[in-house]
């Protein structure tokens, strides 16, 4: 065919266009990254980069998937002027179709057609002809392999299975037909500008390569005793660049020069926060009331330990709920921000985690006021990234269609991100496609970990780990805020506490405060084991009619318990009096978000009763008189704690423990024993300022029994030094497998019925790209009425056992 003919790589764009595009991509944001010496070479990198792009499509130069393509793009409705422009080379394709192809090729299977026009294998194979050194790592090459191979879906385990790499027969066979039909002189007009060449001689060394196994288990064994962990971060770095470029072309299609992420990121104004303070008339009222004070003093005092400190990689900031962590936390970041470019010339991104999903909407409102005060800055640059946010529709002037949105949000483009532990973590110890690609944008990034011990002590050591293995590679920089003592790393000097260095402000911070007392009589007349339910509720109820002047909350550890008291309540208080709430995670996310503010609301004349889950333990700013906690581990019973008297109301709040029997079925064992034994040896009513000293000593019973915890961190740390992929994703679980409920969508109101309706209409769109492109339109909107059951004890109507999303008409009984 003439060399003017171009391959077609999409129904809308020539393959050149598309490699060249997903190349501009990929090196501009390599480019844009700060990368260590200790790492691989820069020059190394860039050359892998182009590598992967140029022949991660290499496969559709074979005249099976230009078949297939071609069809495609005639039976696109709206790409009439590519047609026009592709014309000659189609009709000519076309003319040598009829005696190209095989005559039986017709007769062939679709999963035999299927399995010709497929371009990844072929591809990975291909690019190792780039690699000319023959000093060069083969563990390199083979990861260069990999990630091509498996672009289009998950990374497995290396060498898991023996005909990964080597040619047997079934492969070899396939691979010779794609290389006979394979148009390697058009393609060497794509590869030509690039200083790349690839030709149909390079098949014959490739095979002769990969004809035996020998050398491949002798890299298998070399693997088993690695002890390099870059392998792991080059694989990860590589797969989130290809990714990232590949569907940058294709979704930021609408601005041709991919603008929107070569943007230089902004350095935030250095005043931002305490500008934001001065002007916000709450947080200035009552400059004079000691708890005010303490929080100044202690802004104040992290901003100049982190001007001090910023050259450093690991931080903590230690204050008691209530004293302001959250907008010095921020204030720091912006500090760690500065640090970073100076020590690098790269502005990194700004990530705030957070536990839980219900709480990062409040604080993303936070961020979005202080962005939208600030002359200098502009609210479209902050991106709320988890299953219930909407994408930002904007990003500085720039309007963005869906799909540009969706790209911007998933792949962490935006300079600041609000999201979940699960998002953050998930995208590291995994092997799917969609959560690495955001990979390459969390390398140079400034992390607030914030309510950090709500990460289950087994996987400590493992992002410990990590952590320290991206500072080192990456420059990125973690500070993790908290409550508690911090016990995240095993080594707690190497984390710089930002109150103060030394600690001893940070005991006095504690040791100020006299909002509460924990009172730990219930437990101690069970002997901290588990008391009757029946006789807890007469206590419980017998102590609210006592005090009618007092709110409560009270915190159980299951979602069953928690309905049953609030049933129990509900039959015996007086409404006219008591404005009694029900807050847990099995109630509908819109619901949830007005129970918090009905809480908060501080006007209504009736006494509030809260009956919840641990949902409202992290980072949820309610505060009320008396709160009841299950047991649980002594991080969980701050939390609960900071939801009492939090802002030093006249009279002391109390925070009464009680032990109804789930805790051992909610969290680990050994934490419930150390919580149990610290605990006893304090006297029944526990004062506020003994905390400090309380969890102190609860942080060093932990690392003390640390070896009984890191089992699963070793597992997991081995699996990466080993590139053992999919066991790493196994492994990691955050949340727990729910597959034991079912999801169910309540018709709550005239709004979640057209919700519903326009859900129905999406499955008679017949393009299934087109259907799932509006789907992810209207799920966070459809998210908000979804509530799940367990299966064994919900009906599900009939007609709908096997549906992902059940409607239920009845949903008023359930």
């Amino acid at each position: 065919m003439s060399s003017s003919f171009e391959l077609i790589s999409h129904p809308d764009r020539t393959l050149k266009k598309h490699l060249d595009a997903c190349n501009d991509i990929a090196q501009k944001q390599l480019a844009m990254k700060f990368i260590a010496n200790c790492f691989f070479d820069q020059d190394l990198l860039k050359k892998i980069a182009q590598i992967l792009v140029y022949f991660h499509d290499f496969g559709k130069a074979t005249d099976f998937f230009q078949a297939k393509i071609i069809d495609a793009t005639l039976e696109k409705k709206d790409n009439a002027d590519f047609q026009g422009q592709s014309a000659t080379y189609i009709e000519a394709f076309k003319q040598k179709q009829k005696a190209v192809f095989p005559a039986d090729w017709k007769r062939k299977s679709a999963t035999e057609q299927q399995k010709c026009s497929q371009h990844a294998r072929l591809g990975a194979y291909f690019a190792l002809s780039c690699f000319k050194d023959p000093n060069q790592d083969a563990m390199v090459e083979l990861i260069v392999f990999k990630i091509i191979r498996k672009h289009h879906g998950y990374l497995t385990n290396f060498f898991d299975d023996g005909k990964e790499f080597v040619l047997e027969r079934d492969t070899l066979d396939l691979l010779e037909l794609q290389v006979k039909h394979t148009a390697f002189d058009l393609y060497e007009s794509i590869l030509k500008p690039q200083q790349l060449q690839t030709s149909a001689a390079a098949w014959a060394d490739l095979k002769q390569r990969f004809a035996r196994k020998l050398p491949f288990l002798r890299l298998q064994e070399q693997l088993k005793k690695a002890t390099d962990i870059r392998y792991f971060f080059l694989q990860h770095l590589m797969f989130s660049l290809l990714l990232s470029a590949d569907k940058g072309d294709m979704m930021l299609d609408q601005h041709l020069d991919k603008a929107l992420i070569f943007k230089p990121k902004a350095l935030l104004p250095p005043s931002l926060i305490s500008d934001f303070k001065a002007q916000d008339a709450k947080l200035s009222q009552n400059p004079t009331k000691p708890l005010n004070q303490q929080r100044e003093d202690a802004y104040q005092a992290i901003q100049e330990n982190a001007t001090q400190q910023g050259h450093r990689s690991f931080f903590s900031i230690t204050l008691p709920t209530g004293m302001g962590k959250t907008l010095a936390a921020y204030n720091a970041a912006i500090i760690l921000q500065h640090a970073f470019e100076k020590q690098t010339n790269v502005v990194p991104r700004i990530v705030y985690t957070l536990p839980f999903t219900s709480i990062i909407d409040q604080n993303g409102a936070i961020l979005e006021a202080i962005l939208t005060q600030n002359a200098q800055t502009e609210v479209s640059w902050l991106s709320k990234n988890h299953h219930l946010a909407r994408h930002n529709e904007k990003y500085d002037e720039t309007e963005l269609s869906h799909s540009e949105a969706e790209y911007m949000a998933e792949g962490w483009e935006q300079p600041m991100i609000v999201t979940t532990f699960v998002q953050f973590l998930e995208s590291i110890f995994t092997n799917q496609n969609k959560k690495l690609r955001k990979f390459h944008n969390m390398t140079n990034a400034v992390f607030i970990l914030d309510e950090v011990q709500a990460i289950p002590s087994k996987y400590y050591k493992v992002i410990e780990f990590v952590m320290k293995k991206m500072a080192s590679f990456f420059n990125t920089k973690f500070l993790f805020v908290t409550a508690t003592q911090p016990i995240f790393f095993k080594d707690e000097t190497e984390i710089i506490e930002l109150t103060d260095p030394t600690w001893a402000k940070t005991r006095l911070y504690f040791e100020g405060l006299n909002r509460i007392v924990i009172d730990q009589k219930l437990l101690i007349e069970s002997n901290y084991r588990a008391m009757d339910k029946t006789h807890f509720q007469e206590i419980l109820m017998q102590d609210i009619d006592n005090q009618p002047d007092k709110s409560f909350l009270i915190i159980v550890n299951t979602v069953r318990l928690a309905q049953e008291i609030y049933g129990y309540l509900k039959a015996k208080l007086d409404t006219n009096n008591n404005n009694l709430l029900y807050l847990s995670a099995s109630i509908l996310p819109f619901q949830r978000l007005k129970v918090i503010k009905e809480i908060k609301d501080k006007t209504q004349q009736k006494r509030t009763i809260v009956v919840s889950t641990q949902v409202v333990e992290a980072g949820v700013d309610i505060d009320l008189d008396i709160v009841y906690r299950d047991f649980a581990p002594m991080d969980s019973i701050n939390q609960s704690a900071g939801r009492c008297n939090r802002n030093d109301g006249e009279q002391h709040g109390t925070v009464k423990l009680m032990h109804l029997g789930s805790c051992q079925r909610i969290y680990s064992e050994l934490l419930i024993e150390l919580t149990k034994k610290i605990l006893k040896n304090h006297n029944a009513i526990i004062a506020e300022n003994q905390l400090f000293d309380l969890n102190k000593a609860y942080a060093k019973a932990v690392r003390a029994r640390s070896t009984e915890l890191d089992q699963t961190s070793e597992t997991m740390i081995e699996a990466m030094y080993h590139l053992q992929l999919e066991t790493l994703e196994s492994v990691f679980q955050l949340i727990e497998d729910e597959d034991w409920k079912c999801n169910v969508f309540i018709p709550y109101d005239d709004y979640a019925k057209d919700l519903w309706s326009q859900y129905e209409n999406l499955k008679t769109i017949e393009n299934p790209f087109e259907r799932k492109a509006q789907l992810k339109v209207l799920k966070p909107n459809l998210l908000q009425y979804v509530a799940r059951f367990p299966k064994n004890q919900y009906g599900v109507p009939k007609g709908q056992e096997a549906a992902f999303l059940i409607y239920d008409e009845n949903w008023k009984a359930v």
